[in-house]
């Protein structure tokens, strides 16, 4: 399986209390990096995922969290002009879409991936990508 993982895929899976998502999120995980270039992580979940740990765990949290994003196996995806015009696209077919989720999805169909980890109902109503959570 080759998928893009979301903001919301990081967050449950450090905030959870539920076992059994933690569980399925660590397994998903091990089994994308064990496959090069099969987890991806969008630029932009960087920035949300830096942002919201900043807010709500200050500066060391944050940065031991992202640390443990940026030191994995997983693959960054820097927003490219591709991507940005694929975004735009959903952007006018989704007018309800935010930007960034936008972003993410544009990055899964550009890469080909088989589909969004998240739970977001954004990306979920998106045509073009299939979505997956637990």
């Amino acid at each position: 399986m080759k998928a893009v993982l979301d903001t919301r895929f990081f967050i449950a899976s450090l905030e959870s209390k539920d076992e059994q998502f933690k569980k399925w999120a660590r397994l998903t995980l091990d089994a994308l990096e064990k496959t090069a270039n099969h987890g991806l992580v969008p630029s932009i979940v960087i920035l949300e995922l830096y942002k919201i740990q900043l807010e709500r765990f200050g500066k060391d949290v944050a940065e031991t969290r992202l640390n443990s994003v940026l030191k994995s196996k997983l693959h960054i995806i820097n927003l490219d002009s591709a991507i940005a015009i694929q975004a735009a696209k959903l952007r006018c077919k989704y007018p309800q879409l935010p930007t960034a989720d936008a972003v993410i999805a544009a990055t899964a169909i550009k890469t080909g991936s088989d589909c969004v980890l998240t739970d977001d109902n954004h990306i979920k109503q998106i045509k073009e990508t299939k979505t997956r959570w637990l």
